[in-house]
């Protein structure tokens, strides 16, 4: 794909992963429509000479402004990034349900909402493609995050839904699933705080790792980008093998797990040999799975 010249809408373009996806597109020669919300910095620094629409992505006025003005611009619309959404932490048992769809408004129906907005403008240009910033929480369930979790369910399903009923018409459509990515996230969450266990987990991803994944999307018309690929590995351990997520991600999300002989039984069964000093079975069982699941995924590539 060239992308001197393309059109491109990236919303939620402020910081993060929007703001990387813009840089990395400007330097391509992109031609760019960002969306945030009001912040003068965002439109004052950086992005000066940037055509900017600021607003609430959750209104129907906003939304369509973004694309008026896209098009008063640039005529055309030829790749929409769908990145803006929100966290919240909480369990399935407490978890505040008003706030979970204040969440569902921005993160899902306000994405599907802008993208049955522009479609019509691809399908008359016979080309396009849609990007949804999901999660690879939103492939496998995370208890303390639920809500949020849902929300990238739902995403997925719409990108997968859409990609197969674009599928021939010179639209494409790619999800891009993310690990734990450097971002300021957690200070922006609606309400919650994750658990002390999450919050040191160290192996996080810079947002222009998700960029270029997103760009590498885009370029090879992929229906699905991990970043990192350990992220492929993570989700097939939790379709090959739930109870030892399930473990796992008890470990992360509260007390330690009494019963890991469960998950040494396992590894036995899968004719794994028993794992030895401190570390938990049931990382050094992720760990053999992520490894064999990269080196399948390089072979792919």
């Amino acid at each position: 794909m060239m992308w001197n010249n393309t059109v491109v809408i990236v919303t939620g373009a402020s910081a993060g992963i929007g703001a990387s996806c813009a840089r990395l597109l400007r330097q391509k020669g992109a031609l760019l429509s960002l969306t945030g919300l009001p912040d003068p910095e965002f439109q004052e620094a950086e992005w000066r000479d940037t055509l900017v629409t600021l607003g609430d992505l959750t209104s129907a006025e906003t939304r369509a402004r973004i694309v008026e003005q896209t098009m008063r611009r640039f005529g055309r619309v030829d790749v929409l990034i769908n990145n803006a959404g929100v966290g919240q932490y909480g369990w399935p048992s407490e978890v505040d349900i008003s706030i979970s769809k204040q969440m569902f408004d921005l993160n899902v129906f306000a994405a599907l909402a802008l993208t049955q907005s522009v479609l019509p403008i691809m399908r008359r240009q016979n080309s396009g493609a849609i990007v949804n910033i999901g999660s690879v929480g939103g492939k496998v369930s995370l208890p303390w995050a639920v809500m949020y979790s849902a929300t990238k369910w739902a995403l997925h399903c719409v990108s997968d839904s859409l990609r197969r009923e674009l599928r021939g018409s010179g639209i494409s459509v790619t999800k891009v699933c993310p690990g734990i990515v450097d971002t300021n996230f957690r200070e922006h969450v609606l309400a919650g705080q994750p658990p002390n266990s999450v919050r040191a987990i160290r192996r996080i991803v810079h947002p222009d790792d998700v960029a270029r994944g997103v760009v590498r999307g885009i370029e090879k018309k992929l229906p699905t980008v991990y970043v990192p690929r350990i992220g492929w590995a993570f989700v097939m351990l939790d379709a090959v093998a739930p109870r030892v997520m399930d473990l796992y991600l008890a470990a992360k999300g509260g007390p330690r797990p009494e019963r890991e002989s469960e998950v040494v039984g396992w590894s036995a069964s899968m004719g794994l040999p028993s794992p030895e000093g401190s570390q938990s079975p049931v990382g050094v069982i992720a760990q053999r799975v992520a490894a064999a699941a990269g080196n399948e995924v390089a072979r792919k590539e």
